[in-house]
């Protein structure tokens, strides 16, 4: 598929508000299930400060739930191809686009609104 064709394959607008708005949801929840999973572990003390300031501790904490969401996206975009249903095909690619820069703008973002 060149880029002419993926142009004119029709868009699932309601698909790509609906799935953009769950995804970020669940990028959202994983975040919470994090931040109590890392308090219930380790609690609030000093201990916890210097667990925290790992890189690995900051990389799982920050990036995995995209990681996740991510994962699932382009899973469902490599089935989509295969069985040629281009049109969720291209309302997956679009959806994962569409999260990825709410993900990398995400302190931009909270800057603005708060």
């Amino acid at each position: 598929m060149n880029l002419t064709e993926f142009l004119n394959v029709k868009t699932n607008y309601l698909g790509i508000g609906i799935r953009t708005i769950l995804f970020t949801g669940l990028i959202i929840l994983l975040f919470l299930i994090e931040i109590i999973a890392f308090f219930l572990l380790y609690g609030s003390g000093e201990g916890s400060s210097r667990i925290a300031q790992l890189w690995y501790v900051d990389l799982i904490i920050n990036y995995f739930p995209m990681l996740i969401v991510g994962g699932i996206s382009i899973y469902s975009i490599i089935q989509q191809y295969r069985k040629q249903e281009h049109v969720n095909f291209k309302t997956n690619l679009i959806v994962l686009s569409i999260v990825l820069f709410l993900f990398l703008t995400r302190n931009q973002l909270e800057h603005l609104i708060f």
